[in-house]
């Protein structure tokens, strides 16, 4: 069961939300540089949803799973994904000579790309070097964060789980010669950490709810991670932010989820890195075309999301346990909530992005 304690304060100023990001999201590093255990993956992940263009940028810090890998070896990676009508991006990875990450802080240095959180907002500046494909940004948290420590896996230790799930974003996006402005749009940002490997029994489902309407004091995000069957749930949750504050968590025994049987079928997927087309070239997807969380507790509260996707790209990457690979699929939806909640009513639209992992 997922443990998650709200980094809450009385009075959600900016200042204050500030403070809970730096004291809950801040980034931990392997012990594997300093002789620990090894298999540490961690990585910041943020979603812009604007009128024109959709933009995904995660940053990344692995461990070399290799058992022959020197101490302290590790995979720094980019993931840089944007959609203008159809999808553009790439995964970088850098040497260590490129990278610094600095443990206690947010302050990633990948070559010329840069994430810090400074000022009370994150700032992403990244291009990459073979797509056109360009981010200057600053992120304002406008809600506060949740901290969701203790995750159970099968496979190992837990993972752990930062939310902030709900922020302003002042910049652009360049996009092959043309400049996006992206001044007022919504965002996400979550923070994960643990040691697992890829291939290890585990899945996931994914997702958020941003309102279309920025006078919605609504926005939703919930997962359910499961073994790589799908067929046994570890944890399930969803957390519902009204305004600054996370005012409802609905746990395992008040959810139920329910996904169409039918599946996407996309035209075209965008593959990253583009070379891991050549072990997973299949256009068939692995996603539902709608997928819905119900939730209902005995006091009267509930909720009923529905996520009709639209699009999706794949990140790709190999499995670390065996022959094969393992499958994020990035997934752009159109979302309908609605609900009650201590006798309020809830309903509104709003745009999503869902990400459901798959191993072949």
């Amino acid at each position: 069961m997922l443990s998650l304690a709200p980094a809450f304060v009385p009075s959600a100023t900016a200042g204050a939300i500030a403070g809970a990001i730096a004291c809950t999201d801040f980034t931990r590093r392997s012990p594997f540089a300093l002789g620990g255990p090894r298999d540490h993956k961690e990585w910041h992940h943020f979603v812009i949803l604007s009128g024109e263009i959709d933009l995904l940028v995660n940053f990344s810090c692995c461990d070399d799973a290799r058992r022959d890998a020197p101490q302290g070896a590790e995979f720094p990676r980019l993931v840089l994904l944007v959609r203008h009508h159809t999808w553009d991006g790439d995964v970088e990875q850098f040497s260590s000579e490129q990278a610094r990450v600095r443990g206690g802080q947010i302050d990633f240095a990948f070559a010329h790309n840069r994430l810090r959180f400074h000022d009370g907002a994150f700032e992403i500046s990244a291009a990459l070097e073979h797509r056109p494909v360009a981010v200057e940004m600053r992120l304002t948290p406008v809600a506060m964060p949740a901290y969701a420590p203790a995750i159970p896996m099968i496979d190992g230790p837990p993972l752990n789980w930062v939310v902030a799930p709900r922020l302003r974003v002042s910049g652009s996006v360049t996009l092959r010669g043309r400049r996006f402005d992206l001044d007022g749009a919504p965002a996400y940002h979550d923070h994960n950490w643990g040691r697992f490997l890829w291939g290890h029994d585990v899945s996931w489902e994914w997702g958020f709810v941003l309102p279309e309407c920025d006078d919605v004091p609504w926005c939703m995000t919930f997962v359910r991670l499961t073994n790589r069957a799908r067929t046994r749930a570890l944890a399930q949750q969803l957390l519902l932010w009204r305004n600054e504050h996370l005012v409802a968590l609905f746990r395992e025994p008040d959810l139920e989820p329910r996904t169409d049987l039918g599946h996407l079928r996309p035209s075209g997927v965008l593959k990253v890195p583009r070379v891991m087309a050549l072990l997973a070239p299949e256009t068939r997807v692995d996603v539902p075309r709608w997928f819905e969380m119900h939730a209902r507790r005995t006091n009267g509260d509930w909720l009923e999301c529905r996520c009709e996707a639209r699009d999706v790209a794949q990140v790709v990457i190999p499995s670390e346990t065996r022959l094969g690979v393992t499958i994020f699929n990035e997934v752009l939806a159109r979302t309908t909530v609605r609900g009650s909640l201590a006798g309020e009513p809830l309903d509104f639209r709003g745009r999503s992005v869902l990400e459901f992992i798959r191993d072949y």
